[in-house]
């Protein structure tokens, strides 16, 4: 008979330091620290439910399925958002080292009270990629009586995107979202490709513009929404999908698809991208302005100014492989 094995359970008195906010009361948000016992297996959600039940019943915080489901519950623990309702503390504190977290609301978004954050940013601006199917006719049969098939290939194009529960954590994250409000976010990017590829699908040209609308090309694929995402989507996979669906479409007269034509251009031809000239192939003649103030800081710490991009060792090799890619999508069509 094999030894039964009993699992460690261990314990903690911890600092758990919450920043609070009631906008129409205070001027600015603050933090306050409660101590929590904390032991092995408990979350996130449970230790605020300690808190607020025990220690501060005016604490306010989002949640409701309590199984990774709804995606209500997403605050940031030491800045990095998790759902609070599968995210244990125990390893959280180990990991950093103290016996203290901070807990705050979602970033990108206006603070209701507390941890609790507006997502009408994030619903208005997904609403504008019409993330709902618009029907094909030539693969949704007219009567209930039959079923609209698909093959487990056109399914598996989409399927992990099926799984997204819209929790923010990805918004919360985006660099782009920071710096310019009008970016759709990645989470509306995943759910736009999601249905621009599905094969019942008949709105794709639209959504495609819609992406183009709120900053398609903006991403700069760091890829933090990657690492936080709780349902690995890879909402930056998306992103870069779709700006290649929009391409393969015809798109090509925008900064962005330009830029990604010029670097595999420059990349088969010498190598590497032919930074010198990328402004004005890219922005066309508005691009000068940025190649003269480049080449006056350059001069300015006397360093040599050149247009001209050289070859590097290994060209050869990258030629080829851009050979071989388009006879594959040729016999691919």
């Amino acid at each position: 008979m094999s030894e039964k094995i009993i699992p460690t359970r261990e314990k903690i008195l911890a600092n758990i330091r919450i920043q609070r906010f009631t906008p129409d009361k205070d001027r600015t948000p603050y933090f306050d620290n409660f101590k929590v016992e904390v032991e092995t297996g408990m979350t996130v959600l449970e230790a605020l439910r300690l808190i607020k039940n025990q220690q501060d019943s005016s604490l306010t915080f989002r949640a409701f399925c309590r199984s990774a489901i709804c995606g209500s519950c997403t605050v940031r623990v030491n800045a990095d958002p998790v759902l609070a309702c599968s995210t244990q503390l125990l390893p959280i504190i180990k990991d950093f080292g103290k016996a203290s977290v901070t807990i705050t609301p979602m970033s990108n978004l206006p603070i209701l009270r507390d941890l609790v954050v507006d997502i009408d940013p994030v619903i208005e601006k997904l609403a504008k990629m019409h993330p709902y199917l618009m029907k094909n006719k030539e693969r949704i049969p007219k009567t209930l009586e039959q079923e609209s098939l698909m093959s487990q290939k056109e399914l598996t194009q989409f399927g992990q995107l099926t799984d997204c529960i819209l929790c923010g954590a990805c918004f919360s994250t985006c660099s782009a979202v920071k710096v310019d409000k009008t970016y759709a976010g990645p989470l509306s990017f995943a759910k736009a490709y999601r249905f621009s590829i599905d094969p019942r699908d008949s709105f794709r040209g639209m959504r495609i513009q819609a992406s183009m609308d709120q900053g398609l090309w903006s991403c700069v694929q760091c890829r933090k929404c990657i690492k936080v995402c709780p349902k690995d989507i890879r909402p930056a996979d998306s992103i870069r999908d779709m700006r290649r669906i929009a391409i393969d479409d015809g798109i090509h007269d925008t900064p962005g698809s330009r830029r990604a034509k010029a670097y595999t251009d420059d990349v088969e031809k010498f190598g590497q991208v032919n930074k010198p000239m990328l402004p004005v192939i890219v922005n066309g003649t508005k691009g000068w302005a940025a190649i003269e103030a480049a080449e006056v800081g350059l001069k300015k710490h006397g360093l040599e100014v050149t247009r001209q991009v050289c070859k590097l060792p290994g060209q050869s090799g990258s030629a080829k492989v851009y050979s071989k890619i388009r006879e594959i999508e040729k016999k691919g069509k």
